[in-house]
């Protein structure tokens, strides 16, 4: 039997050859340099940094130790191997007073935690307790009394545990506990407030400075109200005025003189209303209810109110404050700023 003779190559085709081995060497060659590489640097960060001193910045209401004793960093732990979200995250949770954590890593061997700490701004009840609310709402503590602080009604926020964040888009309620927080953070009005009655969101009521029970109706036009009501308390009323501050059907603001139990009585809704007269002026009484008139009144009631309306109760529509436009339909403060329909 005859061999095969091996067909001969053309020098392009060993040409070819020589180059595709080549590359190949050189490909396999740069892997090698890589791996090298890579374990050269995971074998000096294992070894050479590691964690030796952690120091904390911030802290006032918590201790460096406890702190550090709560970090899921140790001492010779590896400065790099963890994640710094995670880590922070995590702290902020187990220490709920805490509203912001920044870790920082200075070579060679140095974390640097610097905190920002939150105060409790509301109490809401919940469960037979109190739940303790910071500006953003995250749940600080739980208590069985609400030290002092301004008390929130008509929100359920059972479930919720100390250092966790408030979720929004789940409960109306909730999201507007927090609207009516950032609102008055944004105000600077969040120091006097008293309590926030939720229990009805088309008559939300929030108690200022231990003496006014300010009814903004909905939330459409908080932001604009609130600033209303707080420019009237500032610059009309006197600081020995208490009584109830609330918009008519046609927005315009009346203040009403009342008791401090009443006012303060309006954080659950269980004031006596037949003692809070109503003044709303010739546009307003033929209204087939009014802003004024409380849930459950009926229009015999309101239109009896407001035939023994009190002299000293005031409306504020002038254009001090706000201007009402008959062209447009719309009233304007004085700046022009914001309309509201």
């Amino acid at each position: 039997m005859k061999r095969r003779k091996r067909k001969q190559k053309t020098p392009e085709q060993e040409r070819r050859r020589s180059n595709r081995l080549q590359r190949f060497f050189h490909a396999v060659g740069r892997l090698v340099f890589i791996g090298v590489l890579l374990a050269a640097a995971l074998l000096a960060l294992t070894v050479f940094f590691r964690v030796h001193t952690i120091s904390v910045e911030g802290a006032m209401r918590y201790s460096a130790e406890e702190i550090v004793s709560n970090l899921d960093v140790r001492e010779g732990d590896n400065l790099y191997l963890w994640n710094k979200v995670k880590t922070s995250n995590a702290l902020m949770e187990r220490l709920p007073y805490l509203e912001s954590v920044q870790i920082r890593r200075h070579l060679p061997d140095t974390l640097v935690v610097t905190v920002t700490e939150c105060t409790a701004v509301a109490a809401v009840q919940s469960e037979g307790s109190y739940l303790y609310l910071s500006r953003y709402g995250k749940v600080l503590e739980q208590n069985a009394a609400d030290g002092g602080l301004a008390t929130v009604t008509g929100v359920d926020l059972s479930g919720y545990q100390p250092g966790q964040i408030l979720e929004t888009g789940k409960d109306a309620y909730v999201d507007a506990l927090l609207e009516v927080l950032q609102t008055l953070d944004a105000g600077g009005m969040l120091d006097a407030l008293d309590f926030i009655n939720l229990q009805d969101l088309t008559d939300v009521r929030i108690g200022y400075q231990e003496r006014f029970d300010i009814r903004v109706g909905t939330l459409d036009d908080l932001a604009y109200r609130l600033r209303f009501a707080s420019t009237v308390i500032e610059e009309r009323l006197s600081p020995s005025d208490i009584g109830r501050l609330y918009w008519d059907n046609q927005n315009r603001l009346h203040y009403v003189p009342d008791t401090a139990e009443n006012v303060a009585a309006s954080a659950a809704g269980t004031q006596t209303e037949s003692s809070i007269p109503v003044n709303l002026d010739d546009a307003g009484k033929d209204e087939e209810k009014t802003s004024g008139a409380e849930d459950g009144e009926t229009d015999e009631d309101t239109e009896t109110e407001e035939q023994n309306t009190d002299e000293s109760s005031e409306s504020y529509d002038d254009g001090s404050y706000d201007e009402y436009t008959d062209e447009t339909g719309e009233w304007t403060d004085e700046t022009g700023d914001e309309t509201v329909e």
